[in-house]
Order: C-alpha cells, then sequence, then structure tokens
C-alpha cells in the first residue's frame, strides 16, 4: 500500500512521525512523508502578521494536495496536523484516498481535534479519556490508540557494564548515568515529587529545570538540559530505575487525559524498570508489580525506588517482564495495522477495558495485522 505520512517529522530529534514511518515501511507498505510543520516563515513573523500566517498555512495544504495527486496513495495518515484544514481532507477523499488522523498528543490542540474529526475515515487518540469525549460528541469514528516503542531504536544496551559506564568513543556524548533517572521537562508537579528522592542517586535531564536551581532538595539533582533521543535511550538501557511523572499527575482527567504518555513504552523497551505515577491508561495497558512499579504520592515513589534500588531480583524480573510485554503488544508495527486497517472503528471496542486480574491482555491492548507482522488481538 502506498501511504502518505503528514507528520512534525525532524531528523534530529526522532519521535512518533518517524518511529510509525519506519515501522509501515517494514510492514512492507510505501511510505512518502509531508512535514506539515515545514513553514517557510519563521513563528515570530507569523505571529504578529495575519496575512503572512494565512499564506504560510495555504501554502502547506496546497503543497500535501499536489503531493497527493502526483503519488495518488491509498491512504493518509496525519499525526496530529491541526494546520491541514477540513478542505484539504475534502479532497484528498474526494480523490479516493482514505484519510485517518492518529491525534495523538493531549492536552494539545484538542478542541482543535474536536472540529475537525469528521472529516476523516477514522480518528484515532493517544488518550482513552479524549476518545471517550469525541464519542460523547458524536464522533462514532473515534478511537483509542496509545503510544509505543520502536524495537529497532529503544532497546537495552548489551555493552554497558552497569550505571554510569559508557562503551568507548560514546563517553564524550552522551551524560554520565546515575542509578535513578529522569528525563522530561520542568513542571510543578515534577519538582515536587522529586523532593521526595532527596539523598537518593538521582539525576534530572530535560529543558526548564534551572528554575528548580534554588530549591536545595532538587537542585543536586540536576544534570542538564534537553537531550538528545541517543542520549537519553543510552540513560534508560544503563540505570537502575526509571522515573516517569506525567504531566498533570494527580491532576483531573482534562489535565493529563488519564494518559499513557510516549515514555510508558519507551523505558521497559529499552530495559529499565519503570516507577510511574498511576495514570488509568497506564493502568488499563500494563499490570502493576508485573510490568513496572507505580506510585501515587511522594511517599509512595520514594518507597518504590527504595525497593528497586536494594532488590535486585524484583527490578530485573520486573524489567524484563514488562520488555516482554511492550515487545509482544506495543510497538509501532502493533498501531501502524490499526492505522491502514480499513475494518470500521466500533465506539465499544475503542477503549480496553482494564486487565484482567490473571493478566489477560484487555480487549485492543494487542492491536496488530491480520494475515501477518504484529498479530491482531481480539475485537
Amino acid at each position: 500500500m502506498k501511504i502518505v505520512l503528514s507528520g512534525a517529522f525532524n531528523r534530529h530529534f526522532e519521535a512518533l512521525p518517524e518511529y510509525l514511518a519506519s515501522a509501515l515501511r517494514r510492514l512492507g507498505h510505501q511510505v512518502v512523508p509531508f512535514d506539515h510543520r515545514a513553514f517557510l516563515i519563521p513563528g515570530r513573523l507569523r505571529a504578529g502578521l495575519a496575512f503572512l500566517d494565512r499564506f504560510d498555512h495555504e501554502r502547506l495544504n496546497s503543497l500535501l494536495l499536489r503531493l497527493i495527486r502526483r503519488e495518488h496513495p491509498d491512504l493518509l495518515i496525519v499525526n496530529q496536523g491541526t494546520v491541514l484544514v477540513r478542505r484539504t481532507v475534502e479532497l484528498a477523499r474526494a480523490l479516493g484516498v482514505r484519510c485517518v488522523n492518529w491525534f495523538s498528543d493531549f492536552p494539545a490542540e484538542f478542541e482543535e481535534g474536536l472540529a475537525i474529526a469528521t472529516v476523516y475515515d477514522a480518528f484515532f487518540l493517544g488518550s482513552s479519556f479524549a476518545a471517550r469525549r469525541h464519542r460523547e460528541a458524536g464522533h462514532r469514528h473515534a478511537a483509542w490508540l496509545p503510544f509505543g516503542c520502536d524495537p529497532q531504536t529503544h532497546h537495552p544496551d548489551g555493552s554497558a557494564a552497569g550505571p554510569g559506564s559508557f562503551p568507548a568513543g560514546g563517553a564524550s556524548t552522551l551524560p554520565d548515568g546515575p542509578p535513578v533517572v529522569f528525563v522530561g521537562s520542568h513542571y510543578p508537579e515534577r519538582q515536587i515529587l522529586l523532593r521526595f528522592l532527596r539523598g537518593l542517586p538521582v539525576g534530572v535531564w530535560g529543558p526548564g529545570w534551572l528554575r528548580a536551581a534554588n530549591d536545595p532538595h532538587v537542585a543536586p539533582m540536576i544534570r542538564g538540559g534537553a537531550l538528545r533521543p541517543a542520549a537519553w535511550r543510552a540513560l534508560y538501557a544503563r540505570c537502575r530505575v526509571a522515573l516517569n511523572i506525567h504531566y498533570g499527575s494527580f491532576g483531573p482527567e482534562d489535565v493529563s487525559g488519564d494518559l499513557a504518555n510516549t515514555r510508558v513504552f519507551e523505558i521497559p523497551a529499552c530495559g529499565a524498570y519503570q516507577v510511574v505515577d498511576r495514570q488509568g491508561d497506564v493502568l488499563r495497558l500494563f499490570k502493576e508489580g508485573q510490568h513496572l512499579a507505580a506510585f501515587s504520592s511522594g511517599e509512595e515513589l520514594r518507597a518504590r525506588v527504595v525497593e528497586a534500588l536494594r532488590d535486585d531480583d524484583l527490578r530485573r524480573a520486573v524489567a524484563a517482564r514488562g520488555r516482554a510485554e511492550v515487545l509482544a503488544h506495543h510497538t509501532y508495527e502493533h498501531r501502524a495495522c490499526q492505522l491502514v486497517d480499513k475494518v470500521e472503528v466500533v465506539a465499544d471496542d475503542a477503549v480496553p477495558e482494564a486487565r484482567a486480574a490473571e493478566g489477560t491482555p484487555s480487549r485492543g491492548a494487542t492491536w496488530g495485522c491480520a494475515g501477518g507482522g504484529a498479530q491482531r488481538g481480539p475485537r
């Protein structure tokens, strides 16, 4: 199948669009990428001059339609892409192209997504809360499709001897790794929770953490700013405990979306032991104590980290089961299969129920391909 994949591509910082393109190609599809964020005019100029902003948006929409007319694809997959207007998608469908959107982020552009969803043949959302909101708005073609991992890039590093060790030739470009790591942007809720880990061997990287430079509990943990993907993958592969604190942690659903973020899948794929806040979607997809450790307070966060540092067998067993689980059910190949599937979305099947106590995968938690590749779970 020939597929035009429209996303925010960045060859210096691979993320979902790059992972999805690779997964589609591994499944045998021909992928034609389109960068719907390739604006000609810098954002600071477009923000102040409406006619320039309108010109650049119209230019991108025209470029996509020109690409579709030239390539004659079977499918257009859009990742978020609110820059693409309703008329553009309507014209693509009129040309015989099936149009699907994976609106993966939340809460970013949620209202814009509600407004544009009906023009697509299928509309997938990265948050079960967001999918439910869409169905309540009458969008019966909306369904939950979580993030995933890319086993080609998210994997354990067999060359590492332990925390802080890096292979020859990589030490100059990769950060030193402490036993406990957190990689992510600064948010107040993250800073507050990290205070409970004072005195433990924790390293923190990410944009904005200089805001915590005067916090006597968190400042000693700060190791640096934003990391390139190769660097954070190396940290996860070499650490003993990988922390994951969601945006809007313990806040209302309309802030966090009950979302399982990308790190939920990438951390175990790298072979790390994950300690994560209890988000609804996390517990719908993974079994606590089997695939990861979870917490609902600062005190419990500290207890889970201390427990993991003291118990090597527990940590290794949970990390191994977590990795096996994401490889079996939560790769981008699994997600790609759902996106190319022409089976009509069934609302009752859109949001899986929580796992059964015995660990049976929930409905929808094993999205995959019929007839080869990643296997489809029960529908």
